[in-house]
């Protein structure tokens, strides 16, 4: 029975370290994004099953992975430790709500139905930062917009 479970956590890492490796060269800026909250959405769904039961996985290694993959290097990131119940980013209902290009950057805006706002209309912003670098588009900062017109980091 342990060598099942150990093959089973060896499965899953090896699944998840080989898809948040994997290339996002020649992707749009929105593909970039749509497949980083896809990558995410997974990322939070096996850091969460890690709390219930000991599967092996290193929450903040593959966040690092992910990051690795979709987003500019940096430091400062912080939101290794926020994952639960409640996916900050949802594969199925995050949508691209407008792209706006200036100079230096793009600026991708999402929304996506709050599970925590008082009715069915109430929404939660998100705004991706991606720059090109050597042909491939990707992510410097994903900004939680608050109904304030305050931003919060979240990577």
């Amino acid at each position: 029975m342990k060598n099942l479970n150990f093959l089973i956590v060896l499965f899953i890492s090896m699944t998840f370290s080989t898809f948040a490796m994997s290339s996002n060269s020649k992707l749009t800026p929105q593909q970039t994004v749509i497949n980083f909250i896809s990558d995410y959405e997974q990322w939070n769904e096996e850091a969460t099953q890690n709390l219930s039961e000991d599967t092996g996985f290193q929450t903040k290694d593959e966040y690092i992975k992910l990051l690795n993959k979709y987003c500019t290097q940096s430091t400062s990131r912080i939101g290794y430790d926020v994952y639960g119940q409640y996916s900050l980013h949802i594969a199925d209902g995050e949508k691209i709500l407008s792209t706006k290009k200036d100079a230096q950057e793009i600026i991708i805006k999402t929304g996506v139905s709050s599970r925590f706002g008082d009715t069915d209309a109430d929404m939660d912003y998100f705004e991706y930062h991606l720059i090109l670098d050597k042909n491939k588009y990707l992510i410097e900062e994903v900004y939680q917009l608050l109904k304030s017109g305050e931003k919060t980091k979240t990577l």
